[in-house]
């Protein structure tokens, strides 16, 4: 795939699937711009690509604060000039518990993180892109979703309606877009081998390959592989869809 000098924005580049996404990324010559509310993560993923001759810079951001994710925007234009391509990729899981106990104060965090969060990073990226974005300058954005968008699982019920709505706003963004060379669509991981499924599973993510008809639990390469398509115009007639990458669980 060809991003040879093309620039993207990475939200929650520093763990999981951010950070492998990042590090293949690299590989394809596009410019990055990172950004993580762990600064450290950031920053170590940042020195990863350059020390593999890759161009990546870092912003501490939190996706829930908007003027931050406007510092994100202008920290990108600052450095490159413009971006073409998304992939808004921060997420909360938080703990596994009831919503009859869960604290307000945490579901609300959840909510900021994961719907508001894309919110804003929709609203800026796509306010931007509409400058520039053309037939010979295609844009494209990814969201992270999860195969939680499309069924529930006792304990995650306010992560689940996050979820829900990041298909909704993947979709009504890709339909406003539709006709401006911006395409607009989303990743729904299955239980994947990163430091947030570590939470519920007490270290021991393996235990979800049971539920999965595959038998396994998924590699974060096996959703920026995903990424990487739906950025690429080798999905170019492709926008507005959930790509669920999970195993066959959401078959089931």
């Amino acid at each position: 795939m060809n991003f040879k000098d093309k620039v993207i924005i990475v939200t929650g580049g520093g763990t999981g699937i951010g950070r492998s996404t990042c590090i293949e990324l690299a590989k394809t010559g596009i410019k990055q711009v990172i950004g993580n509310r762990n600064e450290e993560k950031g920053n170590e993923v940042v020195d990863i690509i350059k020390k593999n001759g890759g161009d990546a810079v870092f912003l501490k951001t939190d996706v829930s604060k908007a003027d931050e994710v406007k510092k994100l925007i202008d920290f990108t234009l600052n450095q490159y000039g413009q971006f073409q391509y998304a992939f808004n990729n921060s997420g909360l899981l938080g703990d596994v518990e009831p919503i009859s106990t869960q604290k307000p104060e945490d579901s609300s965090y959840i909510v900021d993180v994961n719907i508001k969060g894309v919110i804003y990073c929709l609203h800026y990226q796509i306010e931007e892109m509409l400058k520039y974005a053309s037939p010979e300058n295609p844009c494209s954005i990814v969201n992270n979703s999860s195969i939680l968008s499309h069924a529930a699982y006792g304990g995650l019920t306010v992560y689940s309606a996050t979820k829900h709505a990041v298909t909704g706003l993947t979709k009504g963004a890709a339909l406003e877009v539709a006709q401006s060379n911006i395409r607009v669509n989303a990743v729904g991981p299955g239980p994947i081998r990163t430091p947030m499924l570590e939470v519920p599973t007490d270290g021991h993510p393996e235990q979800f390959g049971g539920m999965v008809p595959m038998n396994r639990i998924g590699e974060p390469n096996e959703i920026s592989d995903a990424v990487q398509w739906l950025l690429s115009e080798e999905s170019s007639y492709v926008t507005g869809h959930t790509l669920m990458i999970d195993g066959g669980f959401c078959s089931q």
